[in-house]
């Protein structure tokens, strides 16, 4: 009996170390692919991509948009998850596009930009309440944040910031899976 309990525990030990060592393989498995959707997709994504830009672009290139007129299509398109209708909001030829706590991403083509925005999908629906005490905090202690339109899962702790520029042009989109990673 005494001979079995440390045979049983190094069984136990052996498998909690290879389930680990499955979990950092599929990790890393899963942050390779988004390298690879990151610097490859825009040929398989402008199939996709093509019938939203012109729709977008119209009403935006026809009058000019205000301010609040951007915001409320942000707000729309993100809990819709039609993420190509921002397209023809965003600046050409590139948009910064930020994963919080990751090495990702390169700017990018708006097209690409509304395709990484899946990032965000489990999070809907969006609270965009620009009043609200934590969002009032987040802008305060993070410089990126400060001047963004910034909407909080109302499920989940998923974070999207959009920062426009003066010419109502979102200029850089920042995601995040928790608040949580900007230290309040």
């Amino acid at each position: 009996m005494n001979k079995a309990i440390p045979i049983l525990l190094a069984i136990i030990v052996v498998i909690l170390l290879a389930g680990g060592g499955y979990l950092i393989f599929q990790n890393q498995k899963l942050a390779k692919q988004l390298v690879k959707e990151e610097s490859g997709p825009s040929s398989i994504s402008l199939p996709q991509t093509s019938p939203s830009p012109s729709i977008a672009p119209s009403p935006s290139q026809s009058t000019k948009l205000t301010l609040k007129d951007i915001q409320e299509n942000i707000k729309a398109a993100i809990n819709s998850r039609n993420y190509q209708a921002l397209i023809g909001y965003m600046k050409t030829p590139k948009v910064n596009f930020i994963i919080m706590s990751s090495s990702c991403c390169e700017p990018t083509t708006p097209d690409d930009a509304a395709t990484k925005l899946d990032y965000i999908k489990d999070g809907v629906p969006f609270d965009f309440d620009q009043n609200t005490t934590l969002v009032k905090n987040l802008k305060a202690k993070n410089e990126r944040l400060t001047n963004a339109y910034i909407g909080l899962s109302q499920n989940k702790e998923q974070l999207v910031a959009f920062t426009i520029d003066a010419s109502n042009q979102i200029t850089q989109i920042e995601v995040s899976v928790s608040y949580k990673l900007y230290n309040q």
